[in-house]
């Protein structure tokens, strides 16, 4: 038989206890789906440029530090508590103080800090974007509004949760609900951007982003509450207070005012007589609006064009200023901008882009070039032109065509057609631009009188012709190469004009030296002809002489600068002697 050891209470205080939060499940459930809410929303702003979309997702951005926080609180309560510090226990008051910065106070900070920092990101953005496509902004509403269900849907789960169990349910309540209504002003901003409200946008956005810029501060400055325990996320901030408090956010804000001045604000007489005049202001306000449609101001660079019943009042148009007439929808009224110079783009569609390379032809200017045939059928040119027009006739340019603007642009396209159909590509490429530029206004304006559309043509300019860009490397190419004949051509006259010139100067020279030469020649033989002829007669005049002299002359040139002896067969007739001695 064993033996049952009593636990002593001690032992069975200091005996660790871990609990599991049941609700640590929904809090990862709603951190995870503001997470993925922050990424949709700023994915939706890439993609669909709306201010709204991103203070959405500052706001749920904020909302997932907030559940981080909560998260971690849970992980500190499901730990076991250590026991309470004495006063002199100065360390574990320390340590306990670092626990609890490195926790709460460690994320409230790093989130408050976050979202002051996209607020300073959100609050410069261009409130005039351009307007989003049916289909785009029929997609991002059911998003935002589906996740504006998602929340409240979270919201009326957390209302039911008893705070001794899941001390941040209230506060979190609070949040979802005020997550819910700014996903709801999102939905609203796409159907005003698609309506081109931009000043209401306007301030829809810094409405939202004052919200996220007091739930910063709240973060900031919000302490725990004593009541609660060490390891609680503090959600008690005062804009989650005025707008959250519940579902309806009007009957919240007068909550908070109560809470505040201590009076029912239902109950007094100034809202009882409010209630009871609202129906009638709403009339009033709404007749008011009604009439207000019956006055018209049009702007100095404008008239007025008046349509009573869908029928053309006949008459002037209206001048610039204010102008009475029966409200709408009985009547209408259009302001067409007669001073205002428009242009119309020929050649391309889209906005072009800007920079130095734009006057580079090898890249294409807009999203959309065109290319025309000329009239050899083998050439494709791009004209990159623009139409500078004014309204000179209001009451035609408005009724005459359906789409005046459209029949501009065709009778556009068509001059630039009839001026480049008969040229090849060098000679389109070649022409003064200027030139064919005052022919084609010229076309136009005629063109335009005859449809009449009511319109003076200021300008017709042409930025550039070339051919189309796709072909840009083949047709620099096949330049390049020509370039390289016409080079090569050149280069072959120089060398001819160099080389038989001075051939032609060496065969004339070679010709003159031989006739020098034969001349030459020929003077030589006659000399030694008349020479040798001269001779003759003399050796027939008297032969021994003439002999005697040749020997002596040949005589006197062989012994020339030679010692030599003359011995005369006349020294022994004369009784000489002449010994040779070796």
């Amino acid at each position: 038989m064993g033996v049952e050891m009593p636990i002593s209470p001690m032992a069975e205080q200091s005996a660790p206890h871990f609990s599991r939060d049941p609700y640590r499940g929904v809090v990862i459930v709603l951190l995870t789906m503001a997470f993925l809410g922050t990424v949709g929303a700023t994915a939706g702003d890439l993609m669909l440029p709306n201010p709204l979309l991103l203070d959405a997702a500052v706001m749920l951005a904020l909302s997932t530090g907030m559940l981080v926080g909560v998260a971690v609180a849970q992980t500190a309560r499901a730990k076991p508590q250590p026991r309470a510090a004495r006063p002199t226990d100065v360390a574990a008051w320390l340590a306990r103080w670092y626990r609890d910065f490195g926790g709460a106070r460690r994320i409230k900070v790093c989130t408050a800090a976050a979202g002051v920092l996209a607020i300073s990101f959100t609050l410069p953005l261009d409130l005039f974007t351009p307007a989003p496509t049916p289909l785009q902004a029929m997609i991002a509403t059911a998003l935002c509004l589906g996740a504006a269900g998602l929340a409240f849907t979270a919201a009326h789960y957390l209302a039911d949760v008893e705070p001794a169990l899941f001390p941040e349910g209230p506060g979190l309540c609070r949040g979802t609900r005020v997550v819910a209504w700014i996903l709801i002003s999102a939905a609203g901003s796409i159907g005003l951007g698609l309506a081109g409200q931009q000043t209401a946008m306007r301030i829809l956005h810094l409405v939202v982003v004052l919200v996220n810029a007091a739930l910063c501060y709240g973060l900031l400055t919000v302490t725990r509450p004593e009541d609660k325990g060490a390891a609680t996320f503090p959600l008690d901030i005062g804009v989650l207070f005025l707008l959250g408090s519940r579902t309806n956010i009007v009957a919240s804000v007068l909550d908070a005012a109560e809470r505040q001045l201590g009076i029912d604000l239902r109950s007094t007489w100034a809202l009882t007589v409010v209630r009871r005049s609202v129906e009638p202001l709403a009339i009033g306000l709404c007749l008011l609006g009604w009439l207000s449609t019956s006055l018209t101001v049009v702007r100095v660079d404008e008239q007025g064009l008046v349509e009573r019943l869908g029928v053309p009042v006949r008459g002037q148009p209206l001048m610039p200023g204010l102008h009475l007439h029966w409200p709408w929808p009985v009547d209408r009224v259009f302001r067409i901008p007669v001073q205002h110079v428009q242009a119309l783009t020929v050649g391309h569609e889209g906005q072009e882009e800007g920079g130095p390379e734009n006057v580079l032809w090898a890249r294409e200017h807009a999203p959309n070039e065109y290319t025309l045939l000329l009239g050899n059928g083998r050439d494709l040119i791009t004209i990159d032109a623009a139409v500078q027009f004014r309204i000179a006739d209001a009451r035609a340019w408005h009724y005459h065509s359906q789409n005046p603007a459209d029949a501009l642009r065709a009778i556009a396209y068509r001059a630039v057609m009839r001026s480049t159909v008969n040229r090849t590509l060098d000679e389109a490429l070649s022409q003064n631009l200027m030139t064919l530029a005052a022919q084609m206004r010229a076309l136009v304006q005629r063109n335009a009188d005859a449809l009449g559309l009511g319109v003076e043509v200021v300008a017709f300019t042409v930025g550039g012709m070339h051919p189309p860009v796709p072909v840009a490397s083949d047709y620099q190419a096949v330049v390049s190469a020509e370039l390289g004949k016409v080079t090569a051509t050149v280069n072959a006259q120089v060398f001819r004009n160099q080389t038989v010139p001075a051939a032609e100067a060496a065969v004339v020279t070679g010709e003159n030296a031989a006739r020098a030469e034969g001349a030459a020649a020929l003077a030589r033989a006659a000399g030694e002809a008349w020479s040798f002829r001269t001779l003759e007669s003399q050796y027939l005049a008297a032969p021994e002489e003439y002999r005697f002299r040749r020997r002596l002359e040949t005589l006197e040139n062989g012994l020339a600068g030679r010692h030599f002896t003359v011995v005369d067969t006349r020294i022994q007739r004369d009784g000489g002697e002449l010994w040779l001695v070796p």
